[in-house]
């Protein structure tokens, strides 16, 4: 089995867990599973060879982010904190914003070439991914740090680092996320300050924090 079909059959077995976000958590487990296999059989048979041949490979970020949200789906709690998850989120719709218009040809450099083994533009990285440590935006190091050590095992089929760290799907699922942090974050300063009652067990904001 190949490191990219890996990727995408938890990027699949993450769908389908959203998907299935209303079962009750045995029911996703079992869902999980299913979905797992179904993505690995070999091809013609496994989704994976599918979604891989029209929709290109996933990047190893991706595979890092399905992996926390299939966690988050079976277990109903965040292993990665929702602020790391937004840093995370926030990094990659940064690099994007850089990367995607200058490799389609809004300015003559090509940041894409800097993917190709350039030992500036991986120490650059490197430097982000202290900072990040040093910011406790652990998932973003972690992400930095994985994605280079990854590239240099050459675990993908590209030798170019871009292809480790983003790739066009695991953007819009960032900018989406991002756009659904910042309704239930409105949405939880909106709601009254909840008194202790019978008919309020908890929270507002903890309610609203649940539905993440």
């Amino acid at each position: 089995m190949m490191m990219p079909e890996l990727i995408c059959a938890l990027v699949l077995v993450a769908v389908a867990l959203r998907l299935g976000a209303r079962l009750p958590r045995p029911a996703r487990a079992v869902l999980a599973a299913l979905a797992l296999v179904a993505a690995l059989l070999p091809f013609p048979y496994g989704l994976s060879g599918w979604v891989l041949s029209y929709l290109s490979h996933f990047s190893l970020s991706s595979g890092l982010l399905a992996l926390v949200a299939i966690q988050h789906r079976l277990t109903g709690h965040y292993w990665l904190p929702v602020r790391e998850l937004r840093a995370a989120c926030l990094l990659l719709v940064g690099l994007a914003l850089w990367f995607y218009p200058m490799s389609l040809g809004s300015s003559y450099a090509d940041p894409y070439a800097l993917g190709f083994g350039d030992t500036l533009f991986s120490a650059v990285l490197l430097l982000v991914g202290v900072f990040a440590w040093l910011n406790r935006a652990y998932a973003s190091c972690v992400v930095l740090v994985v994605a280079q050590l990854a590239y240099g095992a050459n675990v993908l089929h590209s030798d170019n680092l871009w292809d480790y760290l983003i790739d066009p799907w695991l953007v819009f699922w960032a900018i989406g996320w991002l756009v659904r942090d910042r309704l239930l974050v409105r949405r939880a300063q909106r709601l009254p300050a909840a008194q202790p009652s019978l008919d309020t067990p908890a929270p507002a904001a903890a309610r609203v924090a649940g539905q993440r």
